[in-house]
């Protein structure tokens, strides 16, 4: 009895360091983002109402007062402006920047809501739905008309 109380121990004890083990692989895990790619996957699908055109990354460092020192690479694809639909996805350089660069969108997004609040009212409710992820020093910032079209795109890249 006391042989099949320590077996039944010892296999509990393995599954358990096993699952263990399997959390913490993931959770170490590198995500690594082709963004070119991503950002091109998102504009290309019908999730938005606006024809999305990609930016200058430069433009888009100084709408969102990004620095160089915090922005490691950066894409964005945008709306004629007759919209707010938008897509901005960067790496930042380091992880400890991840806030002072979600804090620069945030303030950014806001701007764009007052702007879009006499302009074309019905925007500032894609506005404020927007899509804004963070995976591993990676941020995804998307503004469309089709949010769960997006987050589904998403998952199903990151994976």
């Amino acid at each position: 009895m006391k042989n099949k109380i320590l077996i039944i121990c010892i296999v509990v004890a393995i599954v358990v360091i096993g699952l263990a083990m399997i959390v913490i692989k993931d959770k170490n895990k590198n995500i690594q983002i082709n963004i070119e790619d991503l950002a091109s996957k998102i504009a290309e699908n019908s999730y938005f109402e606006d024809q999305l055109e990609k930016v200058d990354s430069e433009m888009i460092m100084e709408a969102y007062n990004f620095s160089s020192d915090e922005i490691e690479k950066l894409v964005s694809y945008q709306g004629s402006g007759a919209s707010s639909e938008e897509i901005v996805i960067l790496q930042v350089k380091d992880k400890s920047k991840l806030n002072s660069v979600k804090n620069k969108i945030n303030i950014r997004l806001q701007e764009r809501k007052e702007a879009f609040e006499n302009y074309l009212p019905k925007e500032v409710g894609k506005i404020e739905n927007n899509i804004l992820r963070v995976e591993e020093n990676y941020v995804i910032l998307c503004i469309s008309n089709d949010n769960n079209g997006v987050n589904k795109l998403l998952n199903e890249y990151l994976k």
